[in-house]
């Protein structure tokens, strides 16, 4: 674990950070620890027992596995934690997993060996869930661990990011051709659109699987970059471009913009009623950014999750709303969602096998990224050898610095106090700092560079310290 710290004049802050980060270590397996694989409510054992790769818990404490939803949104959390080496595990191990014999898709999720799909989720090759945001989600964090790590190695997974982008999603994109992925399946066994396992209609086109190929085709265009193809890069930001067309002249009722859909039936029809991962995932990857829509929808996001019959009633899928916000610059939004996913920690899941809410891993982990990448607003860039810094406080917050932060083969510390910024070089390197000086309401992917939003580069040699006045 890294020595990861925070300080702030907001006690509340850092007793959420403290916490979070304490509670994440918990969930954390090393290499060569012997445990039992395929533990769940739906195995009494006895248990075969088997040495576990570098990982950690990514979806329910009471199963023996990690899982491709949650492992997506806890790695950023992990890396900051100073999980790398388990990172790196995780993601080869179900990257590996995404053979011809699955048609593409990763398993849902494995055991703690790194080998084993677990078996309350795995039946036979062609009967396991799947649902279709996760494998976007997949191709998003290479480029996400990228940018953290510099790690070249995660350049090596392009045969599986284009095969995603273009076999996998012309091969699910039949029924209404179109370019957006397609999963119709009844249940989740047979492969479902959406993340909402609960869904108010059957979708064909869900709005989380097209927010999430949206991010990802941005994503890989980068990745793309940075692997020298600066053609195949330019052709997948077509392609994100004629998506974001598409979104914004057919996702709407009738074509004209009175409300926003967020998925299509199986029958064609469009949904336009409330469909929690549905309707969030769209502004969260970036869909709506500059629409004029985007305000309305995000205040009807926030109010549908606080009335308790719209909202989830599982803990870890509210751990979305403060990224929603964040990446929005809505920094008091964000900081009242996170303040109350921490005052419900001690509170019981929804799954009583679970235990409480603060025991699922994916409420510690995104606390910890959402007050680093969120609140701080540190935008990495290792293999660049830069950052950007987007600090978004809540009104309640004048001051928050972190110290030891992992960034590429060293460390930084970053901080925000009384109209001032400033960062520390930990790295061996030397370091360009650049401010974000957009409009703080305007959506910002914290791993995609937007040119013409930053002032001039500073340059930090190794352990230099920096202070500039916020902009």
């Amino acid at each position: 674990m890294s020595g990861i710290r925070v300080a702030s004049d907001s006690a509340e802050l850092e007793d959420i950070f403290g916490w979070a980060k304490h509670t994440a270590a918990g969930s954390v397996f090393d290499a060569g620890e012997l445990g039992p694989l395929d533990v769940s409510e739906a195995n009494p054992g006895p248990y075969r027992q088997a040495p576990y790769r570098a990982s950690y818990r990514a979806g329910y404490a009471h199963r023996s596995g990690y899982y491709l939803r949650d492992f997506a949104h806890q790695a950023v959390g992990a890396q900051l934690l100073g999980l790398q080496h388990h990172n790196a595990d995780m993601l080869n191990a179900l990257l590996a997993t995404a053979t011809a014999e699955h048609g593409g898709w990763p398993v849902w999720a494995l055991n703690f060996d790194g080998e084993t799909p677990l078996a309350i989720d795995y039946r036979s090759p062609d009967e396991f869930v799947r649902e279709l945001p996760a494998i976007f989600e997949m191709v998003e964090l290479i480029h996400v661990l990228y940018r953290w790590t510099g790690d070249p190695r995660l350049l090596g997974h392009r045969s599986f990011w284009r095969h995603t982008l273009d076999s996998f999603v012309a091969a699910h994109d039949t029924h209404c051709p179109n370019s957006v992925a397609e999963s119709s399946g009844l249940g989740i066994f047979d492969g479902a659109a959406s993340y909402n396992e609960h869904p108010t209609a059957r979708f064909r086109e869900a709005g989380d699987a097209f927010g999430s190929q949206y991010a990802a085709t941005l994503h890989a265009a980068a990745l793309e970059r940075a692997n020298g193809d600066s053609k195949t890069a330019e052709r997948y930001e077509s392609v994100a471009r004629a998506l974001a067309w598409y979104f914004r002249s057919t996702w709407s009722r009738n074509g004209n913009g009175e409300a926003i859909v967020n998925g299509w039936t199986v029958d064609g029809e469009p949904v336009t009623t409330w469909g929690r991962e549905t309707t969030w995932f769209m502004p969260l990857k970036g869909l709506l950014a500059d629409d004029p829509r985007t305000e309305g929808l995000l205040a009807d996001i926030d109010r549908l999750c606080q009335d308790p019959v719209g909202a989830p009633a599982n803990i870890e899928a509210l751990t979305y709303l403060p990224d929603l916000y964040l990446r929005h610059g809505n920094a008091d939004t964000a900081w009242r969602w996170m303040r109350h996913i921490h005052a419900r920690r001690n509170d019981p899941h929804v799954v009583q096998q679970q235990g409480a809410n603060g025991s699922y891993p994916e409420v510690s982990f995104t606390l910890v990224s959402q007050v680093i990448g969120g609140l701080l607003g540190v935008q990495p860039n290792a293999p660049g050898q830069s950052v950007t810094t987007r600090a978004s406080l809540p009104a309640e917050v004048s001051r928050l610095e972190a110290f030891g932060i992992p960034f590429g083969e060293g460390t930084i510390d970053v901080g925000s106090a009384d109209g001032t910024l400033w960062l520390r070089n930990g790295t061996r390197k030397e370091l360009d700092w650049r401010i974000f000086t957009g409009p703080r309401s305007s959506y910002q992917d914290p791993h995609l560079d937007s040119p013409g939003t930053h002032v001039p580069v500073l340059t930090l040699a190794s352990g230099e310290r920096r202070f500039v006045p916020a902009a």
